[in-house]
């Protein structure tokens, strides 16, 4: 009885193991966008800005 207890145990530690796994690679992937994302837009604000001092006498 206590082994199966035990092997249940096991199993749901390793299931909520991978979900958090799973919750984690998510998170990451998302700050990773956002990072391109954010510097995407410094990009384009730079050549925008570039643009603006150009044409203003």
């Amino acid at each position: 009885m206590k082994r199966i207890i035990s092997g249940i145990g096991k199993a749901f530690l390793s299931i909520l193991k991978a979900i958090l796994w799973i919750i984690m690679k998510a998170l990451s992937l998302i700050l990773e966008l956002s990072k391109l994302i954010l510097l995407v837009f410094g990009l384009v604000m730079r050549i925008f800005l570039a643009f603006v001092r150009a044409g203003t006498p």
